[in-house]
């Protein structure tokens, strides 16, 4: 066994971003609270991933429609200072 197993994973590159604590929410009568990771149950990781999730879920929502903006902009042509909500409603209205 490692002598320092978080370590031994931290030095891993897609693991590099383990925290050092897992915020685990309130289940039914349990009430919140944080685990140091290195102490942390599959069920502490598992329920931390909820809301973590839900963000990762709200954000690509934002990044997609953000992406749709610009790409529906670029086709009406527009470039730098132009504003891109207004030529995405043009591309909008052109698809009618």
């Amino acid at each position: 066994m490692f002598a320092n197993p978080l370590k031994k994973l931290r030095q891993s590159t897609w693991l590099s971003a383990i925290p050092d604590t897992v915020a685990v929410p309130a289940i039914g009568d349990r009430p919140a609270r944080t685990v140091a990771v290195e102490r942390a149950t599959i069920d502490d990781i598992a329920f931390a991933l909820l809301p973590l999730n839900r963000e990762r879920s709200a954000l690509t929502q934002t990044i997609v429609a953000l992406e749709e903006i610009a790409s529906m902009a670029r086709k009406q042509g527009a470039t730098g200072t132009d504003i891109a909500v207004s030529a995405a409603a043009r591309e909008l209205e052109a698809r009618k």
